[in-house]
Order: C-alpha cells, then sequence, then structure tokens
C-alpha cells in the first residue's frame, strides 16, 4: 500500500477584481462609496455658491453671472511709401556783412587853397564789401579838389554828395554826405578850405 503525502490545504490568494469588487466571499467595503458621495456633495455646493454668488439669502431665484467685457481695440498703423530725392548741389555764396570806416586823408595839389592842401575826415557807415572804394582816401581826394574848384561858399553837389558849408571869413568848414541808393550807406566828409582870393 502506497502511503500518499498528506494533502494541504489550499491557502486562498488575493485576486483583486475589476471594478473595485471585494474578493468573492469577503465583505463589502463601504469607504469608497462613502468618500465618492462626500465628493459629489462637495462639488455641488461649491458650484452653489458660484452660481448664486455667494448670496445667503436663501432664495431660490435665478443669479445671473456678470463678468466685465474687456473690448480690444486694434490700431493698424498706415505707413506712407517714402520718396528719396537726389540732393541737388546748390551753390553757396557768402556774404559779408556792411562795416563801419573811419579815416583821414591829406589831399594836396588842390588848386586856389592856401598851402595847396588840407586834411579830409570821412567817416562811412553800413558799407558793402563791394563798395569800400567810395570811403577811400582816393574818393576823398576828388571830392575835395572838385569842391575847391567851384569856389563856392554856399551848398553845393559834387560827385553825388551834398555839400553844405559852415563860412568863416576866408575858411569854409565843408560838410559833404553822400547816402547809398539802394543800402544804407552813408559817408560823411569834413574838411576846411581856405581860399587864396
Amino acid at each position: 500500500m502506497s502511503t500518499q503525502p498528506p494533502s494541504e490545504e489550499p491557502t486562498q490568494q488575493y485576486n483583486p477584481q475589476q471594478g473595485g469588487q471585494p474578493p468573492e466571499g469577503g465583505g463589502s467595503n463601504p469607504w469608497p462609496w462613502v468618500l465618492g458621495a462626500i465628493a459629489i456633495i462637495v462639488v455641488g455646493v461649491i458650484a452653489a455658491i458660484l452660481i448664486t454668488g455667494g448670496n445667503d439669502s436663501g432664495s431660490s431665484t435665478d443669479a445671473s453671472i456678470t463678468e466685465p467685457v474687456t473690448t480690444l481695440t486694434t490700431k493698424t498703423a498706415t505707413s506712407t511709401p517714402t520718396t528719396t530725392t537726389t540732393a541737388t548741389p546748390t551753390t553757396t555764396t557768402t556774404t559779408t556783412a556792411p562795416i563801419n570806416i573811419t579815416r583821414t586823408c591829406t589831399v594836396s595839389n588842390i588848386p586856389g587853397v592856401v598851402g595847396n592842401s588840407t586834411v579830409a575826415n570821412v567817416n562811412a557807415t553800413n558799407v558793402p564789401a563791394s563798395q569800400t572804394a567810395l570811403a577811400s582816401c582816393t574818393a576823398a581826394s576828388a571830392l575835395v579838389k572838385g569842391v575847391a574848384r567851384t569856389g563856392a561858399e554856399m551848398p553845393v553837389t559834387v560827385q553825388g554828395s551834398q555839400c553844405t558849408p559852415s563860412v568863416s571869413g576866408s575858411t569854409a568848414k565843408w560838410t559833404c554826405v553822400e547816402n547809398g541808393a539802394d543800402s544804407g550807406l552813408t559817408i560823411t566828409t569834413k574838411f576846411p578850405l581856405t581860399y587864396t582870393n
């Protein structure tokens, strides 16, 4: 007679079931159901608070949710086409500001005058650079000789200058003024002439 090994009692092994069901023969676990119910209640309370806006008046009126509306303004920048121009070379003219001239000129070889000479004082204002020759000693010499040739002791016009004398005996102190035609030029020439006759 053969001996059989003693039979072991089979042990139950835990085999988890799909859907969270406990194994057969075991008791039911109520916690998943309880936690699910609590979660549903909490979500419902939060939703109710959000919908009613936190109004605890207990009324069951519909609450409307007002949200601020943000208006977005879009600005479209339009650009004007840029026209490129080529610069034309320009000629620059340099103009010199008018100057003032003061000089003392000795004029000799004057006919009909004692000593044949005199001293002329020239004072010119606003003289353009192109007309400085009008206030030169050469111009003053020509003016003095022109007045002496007239032998006048009364106002005369010589070379565009208005000449007025101040006479004392045989000596005439002349003041001749010339004004520019198209500028502020003024030339004043003063000189004495003592006539021989």
